[in-house]
């Protein structure tokens, strides 16, 4: 039977464009949106708005599995960015974006995860960033998030493991969908996004993690090799080349 997937966030960007392309291979696909006006965007779109309250949260999920009978695979991909230095941000913007980022992620597993137990199978992709991994001027609140995220999942992926449930970390760099028109930009942090590469490959390499029987615990994927090279330096070394590159 083909493996049913449950997609946070398919209004536009990574969302849409993995659904479009799970859909295409066959699989049980349901695309969450979190506006009405988006639900016509693909087959079997429903609402789900990850800042609802857990229990409605988990009344839908109830709903899912009543009609599909199980969740193979949740893709937590549902967020924003607010960009700003940390200085001209209030608590509210931080408060709002762990609440999607972070807090939002956290309820759906929450709600999927029993599930999940009781099949002894599963698997729960968070989309994180190349940001979850290090931070850069004015990205403050929205590394949080992810950097959040991150620790969530070493902690789930250990706890989980006697049940059979996988959970992976994917961590895309500066990719070419719609997520910059989602941008929240505080005042003095006005700048350009770069445009970024194929989201496809983001969506070709979900399809190939959940087909591994021992997918890696966390994928960085960056057309850019200076990411890559970045992870790789002593966080002094790191912070010094970021200080002069933005000065």
């Amino acid at each position: 039977m083909p493996k049913v997937v449950l997609i946070t966030g398919c209004s536009s960007g990574f969302g849409l464009i993995t659904a479009k392309y799970l859909t295409e291979k066959s699989y049980t696909v349901i695309p969450s949106v979190r506006k009405k006006s988006d639900l016509a965007k693909l087959p079997n779109t429903v609402l789900l708005d990850v800042t609802w309250s857990q229990l409605k949260i988990n009344r839908f999920i109830d709903s899912v599995i009543e009609k599909y009978g199980r969740v193979d695979v949740l893709i937590n991909n549902a967020g924003y960015g607010h960009l700003g230095s940390v200085g001209d941000l209030t608590a509210d913007d931080a408060r709002e974006q762990l609440e999607t980022n972070f807090v939002g992620s956290f309820k759906v597993i929450k709600s999927v995860l029993p599930y999940m137990r009781q099949m002894k199978s599963g698997l729960i992709l968070n989309v994180s960033s190349m940001l979850g991994l290090f931070s850069i001027p004015n990205h403050g609140i929205y590394s949080a998030s992810k950097f959040a995220l991150e620790g969530l999942s070493q902690s789930l992926r250990l706890e989980e493991a006697k049940n059979g449930v996988k959970i992976i970390v994917v961590n895309p760099g500066v990719f070419a969908t719609s997520f910059r028109e989602k941008i929240k930009i505080a005042s003095k942090a006005a700048q350009e996004v770069p445009t970024g590469a194929d989201p496809l490959l983001f969506a070709k390499l979900v399809e190939k993690i959940i087909n591994s029987p021992n997918p890696h615990l966390s994928y960085l994927i960056d057309e850019d090799w200076k990411t890559k090279l970045l992870l790789l330096m002593p966080g002094q070394l790191r912070y010094r080349i970021l200080s002069l590159y933005f000065k």
